[in-house]
Parts: C-alpha cells; structure tokens; sequence
C-alpha cells in the first residue's frame, strides 16, 4: 500500500477547513496541488480541469463571445485561434485547431463540439492510470446512455449525437438496439440499472442531473475505498470538489448537501487503519 501522499491526504481536513479559511475552491486546491505533488501526478489533476478549456478553445474559435472560463488550466492568450502554430496546448486540441481551420464552413455547430469531445475522451483514455481511464470511461459512457435515451424518445438519430473514443463497445450497443435495457450494459457500466432508472424518469433535466452526480458520487466512493494515501484519493477528492462547486452555482440547497456531504467525508472517512498510524 502507497504511503507517499499520506501527509496531504491527512492534511485534507485542516487544508479545506479551518479557522482561517472558510474553505478552498476547486482553483485553489489545483494551486495547492501544483507544490504538493511531483510533476507527472499534477499533470493528471490538470485532466479534470481541462473541459473549461474546451469550452474556451471553442468559445474563441467559433467567436461565440461567452466569458472567458477561469477554471480552464490554460490562460487566454495560448488559446488564441490567429496562433499559426499553436504551442503548450494538449496534442488533441492543436490537431482539433488545425482540422477546424482547413473546413470550409466556421459556423458553429454540434458536429464541431462532439468531434472536440471524442478528441478529449481518446486522449485522456490513453492515460496509463487505471482509476483515471475507467473514471473518464464511465462519465463518458453515462453521457452516451442519456444522450441514446433522449434521442430515442424524442425520435432523432443518435448515431451523430453520441461521442466515440476509444475501445467502446457500449457506444456500439447504444447506436444498434431498438430497445435500450439497462441489462444490455450490466457488465460494462458500473450502476447501470440506477443509470437508466434515472434516464427513463419523468423528472425534470435539474432532478436528472442531481441523481446521476450522486452515481457518480457513489463510484468513486466505491473505487477508492480501499485507496488511503494514494493519488487515487486525491483525484477522487477533485472531482467532488468540482461536482460541489457546480451546484452551488446552480443550485444551492443541492450544493450545500454536497458540501456538507463532502465535509463528513473529510471529517470522518479518513480515520485510517492503525498501520497507518505511526507514518511520519
């Protein structure tokens, strides 16, 4: 069992609460990490930040005029469009730069969006860390179920609309069968009868988004119940960190469950084995 990461993680409690701090943002915490971890470990914390800079990249590319997103890892002036040969950007998205640039038409549409998607998940895919690769696996594979069970309801083509990357034999079920059943993906998609429960409900789009977070809550708690001082926890502790966030901008009775959820967790889930005890 890894040690090395035992004094951060420990520290995680008095690191986000504590009488001089009302508590670290996402951002914040990103900082913290750049000092704490080496080199090779902070750069798959970036991993989770990297949407936002999608969502730059596109905002600037298509001239969508949106504010600019600050939780993106990458300052404006890298993503500028006018750049010949862009430089520090991540593979995917100099070659999503350079395919957009060749197309004939610029306006702004969903092909151009997924494409960017698929790029995203088949990079970070490639990623040698196993919880990373199945996290990533499993948030991409829950958007495909709900996109297939939408566009199966409202009679669209999901063929365009789901997003492909990698080796994905889930995508191939969703764009063949007729009839979606959560039995089909039981062995590939962790939660999967909850997944589609959720899906087929006729709650509302903000209820449906409440319940799928808490999957994915759920998952992580499952993948690392048995990662005490590893970088897995502190991934793990990232995302919820973001997930938090999120609906304390969207909903604030939800993000303060979250919150509150998360503060246990800090206050209580990390009473360690005593082998642990004597770490220094």
């Amino acid at each position: 069992m890894k040690r090395e990461y035992y004094c951060l993680v420990a520290g995680l409690p008095d690191l986000f609460f504590n009488e001089n701090k009302p508590g670290l943002s996402s951002l914040d915490f990103r900082d913290e990490l750049k000092h704490q971890l080496d080199k090779p470990n902070f750069e798959l914390v970036k991993l989770f930040f990297l949407p936002a800079d999608n969502e730059n990249l596109l905002n600037l590319l298509f001239q969508q005029n949106k504010p600019f997103n600050e939780s993106g890892n990458l300052p404006k002036h890298f993503l500028d469009p006018d750049l010949e040969y862009p430089v520090k950007l991540p593979f995917y998205m100099t070659q999503f730069i350079k395919w957009v640039k060749i197309q004939e038409s610029r306006e702004f549409s969903l092909e151009f969006e997924n494409l960017l998607h698929s790029m995203f998940y088949e990079f970070v895919l490639n990623e040698k860390n196993t919880f990373l690769r199945e996290w990533f696996t499993f948030e991409l594979n829950i958007k495909n179920v709900l996109t297939a069970i939408n566009c199966k309801r409202f009679n669209y083509n999901s063929n365009y609309q789901l997003v492909q990357a990698g080796i994905n034999s889930i995508v191939f079920t969703l764009m063949k069968s007729n009839r979606l059943k959560h039995e089909f993906f039981e062995e590939e998609l962790p939660f999967a009868e909850q997944i589609f429960r959720v899906a087929e409900s006729d709650s509302s789009s903000i209820e449906k988004e409440k319940s799928i977070d808490k999957i994915k809550w759920d998952y992580l708690d499952e993948e690392t119940y048995f990662h005490y001082f590893t970088i897995e926890k502190i991934l793990s502790f990232v995302i919820k960190l973001n997930i938090t966030e999120r609906w304390m901008k969207l909903d604030a009775k939800t993000g303060k469950e979250l919150l509150d959820r998360l503060i246990n967790e800090l206050e209580t889930s990390y009473e360690f084995p005593a082998e642990f005890s004597t770490v220094k």
